[in-house]
């Protein structure tokens, strides 16, 4: 990217314009990039959080109306424990959705898909 905005400031007859067009271009690739693994990431982060979400949901469907201490602590224990299962649960997800970023990334920024 950057070789491609130096070449387009040596145009000294083209105008401002045409000159921040052409270094604009030459960004396009790594913005698309950016942007796919932007999404990945968001897409990983909710599916934590969903998961996390329906752990809560769970909970508050057991819990009674007035809970006693006892009763707090032991769903609390639940949820944790549910949360830290989405946690692993996810975390193993990782090496594959790094796995298919490289993929995607390393077919060049044509083939990235758009988002």
């Amino acid at each position: 990217m950057h070789l491609c905005a130096a070449k387009c400031c040596e145009n000294t007859t083209g105008s401002i314009d045409v000159v921040q067009g052409c270094v604009q271009k030459c960004s396009v690739p790594v913005t698309k990039a950016e942007r796919y693994i932007h999404k990945e990431l968001n897409e990983f982060q909710g599916r934590l959080q969903r998961c996390v979400m329906q752990c809560n949901d769970d909970i508050k469907t057991k819990m009674p109306v007035e809970p006693t201490e006892d009763e707090i602590g032991k769903y609390t224990a639940q949820f944790e424990r549910c949360a830290i299962s989405c946690v692993n649960k996810n975390i193993d997800l990782i090496p594959n959705l790094l796995k298919t970023m490289k993929s995607v990334l390393a077919k060049g920024p044509s083939r990235i898909p758009d988002v």
